[in-house]
């Protein structure tokens, strides 16, 4: 089908050309008639681009330039085009200062910033939680947000987790401060005030800290003396054996919890605070495998592949309990005759500690709570083998000391991987 602006155009030629026929005849000039009607096409076709380029430039207040043709069909569409643009762009203008407008009234701060680090906007918040003022537009942030920890933060550029400020521009109270990138080059700055929620957590933490330090000595003296009255066959009545054995059982994983409990208190209030150092993983390795042996049964077949020219900078104590928990797991939850491997190891993605096993594998909508405290897949089978239900919880908190990740990978009936993946900027080779 031809277009209107063709159409239009092909009458325009046909009249013309029947004209100049009719001139041609009457007047016996054909030639010229011919290079007439050339010269007068072009010169049709040359001022309708003339007067459209006028157009194009705004220096006539037309909706459309007047014309014929090919020429009224594109400037119909053109304008067509730039009435949808100007409708799109004040649509966009709209919901941009409506989201504007929204973001003035969230409590957070909100900071906006180019490809170069430069302030573009601010809500109203950031100027009571960050000091910034209407002349900082323009100016890079690392000038204006002056605190020590955020300047660090930002430079890193590791924005994976956020950043706990406890004291901003001279307040005393407690700040989450979140970086997001966004159009590849840009970022906003989310400064959130959690001094409350943070003082609930501190105090939670601080109750299972002291509770536990306080159990634990009368579950010592318990303990002590349960293993005193064992220790005693010919003055006591049999009967007794059984429940001595249990009431034993019993303290010794309940002093198994208390300890979970106390490492993990120290990892939440970032006790860690000495200076990284070259740590010997081979060798830790190489003692854990002589440990797992003495856990495991004689079924169980444990394998170990270690690197073992790759160290780690970081922190030995809690990277054994590391090592330690993620294999105990396995052997623990690996049925007898099933294989354990455990791998030390370097790729291009980074350093990684990985252990396999074939035990029952985990249903995918569990994989997500395992790091939770005292979460467990079955809890009945969970308490028959000794589990305290937070060793994946040191496991998460130490990892994240190290800026490190656990990744899970498990299948019903086939088995489960742990794999901790540290940056490669931690990689060291034995000295």
């Amino acid at each position: 089908m031809l277009s209107a602006g063709v159409k239009r155009e092909l009458t325009w030629i046909i009249g013309a050309v029947w004209g100049l026929l009719f001139f041609a005849w009457l007047t016996d000039w054909w030639l010229q008639s011919l290079f007439l009607f050339i010269i007068v096409y072009i010169g049709r076709h040359l001022w309708s681009m003339h007067r459209f380029e006028k157009w194009m430039e705004g220096s006539t207040h037309r909706v459309f330039p007047p014309a014929s043709g090919l020429w009224s069909e594109l400037t119909y569409q053109v304008s067509k085009k730039q009435r949808a643009l100007e409708k799109h762009a004040d649509l966009y203008l709209y919901k941009s200062e409506q989201f504007k407008a929204a973001s003035m009234l969230i409590p957070n701060a909100i900071v906006s910033l180019d490809q170069h680090n430069e302030v573009e906007w601010f809500n109203q918040p950031s100027k009571k939680i960050l000091g910034l003022r209407h002349q900082d537009i323009g100016r890079k942030v690392e000038g204006i947000i002056r605190q020590p920890e955020f300047l660090q933060y930002f430079r890193l550029g590791n924005f994976d987790s956020p950043l706990i400020i406890h004291a901003l521009r001279g307040s005393r109270r407690t700040y989450k401060v979140q970086i997001i990138s966004y159009f590849e080059t840009h970022k906003l700055v989310v400064a959130s005030d959690i001094t409350e929620l943070y003082q609930l957590a501190q105090i939670r933490r601080d109750f299972i800290a002291n509770a536990s330090h306080e159990l634990r000595t009368p579950l010592t003296v318990l303990k002590g003396y349960l293993e005193l009255m064992s220790d005693m066959p010919g003055e006591r009545n049999p009967q007794w054996d059984l429940p001595l054995e249990h009431m034993t059982t019993q303290a010794v994983r309940m002093q198994a919890i208390i300890e979970d409990l106390l490492t993990l208190s120290t990892m939440e209030a970032d006790s860690i605070n000495a200076e990284s150092e070259p740590v010997d993983v081979p060798e830790i390795l190489k003692q854990l495998a002589i440990e797992a042996r003495q856990l495991g049964s004689d079924e169980h077949k444990i394998v170990f592949e270690i690197d073992t020219h790759l160290w780690l900078k970081g922190y030995a104590e809690p990277l054994k309990s590391v090592f330690m928990n993620l294999v105990a797991n396995a052997v623990r939850y690996s049925p007898e005759g099933g294989e354990i491997k455990a791998r030390w190891y370097q790729d291009k993605e980074g350093v990684h500690f990985a252990v396999s096993d074939q035990g029952l594998g985990i249903a995918q909508e569990h994989i997500p709570r395992l790091t939770e405290r005292f979460y467990r897949v079955d809890k009945d089978r969970s308490r028959g083998t000794g589990g305290t239900g937070l060793g994946l919880a040191i496991v998460k908190h130490v990892l994240e000391k190290h800026q490190a990740h656990l990744h899970i990978d498990s299948l019903l009936g086939k088995g489960s991987t742990f794999r901790c993946d540290f940056p490669a900027k931690f990689a060291l080779k034995a000295k």
